[in-house]
């Protein structure tokens, strides 16, 4: 496995490939991936269980006709797949795992290189606009959420294995709170947004 800095995981619902995830590696799949549409597509599936492509679209902010190709898209790189029942665009879809991952850094070649950095610019960006739709709508939550959420900006000290073991150990302290091992989970449970990035503050010069 590369280095956790330069391996991408996007989990529906909460945080590796032996978990369920999808691991991508062709440039095309990563490509059609690194639409905000798509991307939201994935991320309603992986909390809704299944969706309509006219509920995949009121979820997302797109047309039933538009969120239809989306899934189209989707589904010709093994991402999502049909479920039983309904027809036409009132047939539920589900996604093929529970989230996916990529590695930057096995990218082979520039069009490798530019769908791996289209992707994960992308997945910053959906990070972001979730943290700002929290911070604006913060005050419509209950108090024991305002207090229970949490946002930190830290700089850390660490070696290149240390971080390696630091996000190791995050990942199995999050793993048994992941939606798919909570069948039971209490019922005032309710799915959260963890996001996760480290890397080195000084970067190299372009």
């Amino acid at each position: 496995m590369a280095s956790l800095a330069t391996k991408h995981i996007f989990r529906n619902t909460s945080f590796d490939v032996a978990d369920g995830d999808l691991h991508l590696d062709d440039p095309r799949a990563l490509r059609a991936l690194a639409h905000p549409a798509r991307l939201a597509i994935l991320d309603h599936l992986g909390a809704a269980g299944t969706a309509t492509a006219t509920a995949c679209g009121a979820a997302v902010g797109v047309s039933p006709s538009a969120a239809s190709y989306h899934l189209r898209s989707l589904a010709r790189f093994g991402l999502v797949e049909e479920a039983e029942g309904g027809r036409g665009r009132e047939r539920p879809w589900r996604s093929r795992g529970r989230g996916f991952s990529f590695e930057p850094a096995a990218a082979s070649g520039p069009a490798a290189e530019a769908a791996s950095m289209l992707l994960s610019s992308q997945l910053v960006e959906s990070g972001e606009r979730w943290t700002r739709d929290y911070v604006h709508g913060e005050g419509r939550l209950p108090q024991e959420w305002r207090r229970a959420s949490h946002l930190a900006n830290k700089t850390l000290v660490l070696t290149a294995a240390e971080a390696e073991e630091l996000v190791a150990r995050l990942e199995e302290v999050v793993s048994p709170y992941l939606r798919a091992g909570r069948e039971e989970a209490p019922e005032d449970a309710r799915n959260v947004r963890l996001l996760l990035r480290l890397f080195p503050r000084e970067l190299p010069p372009a």
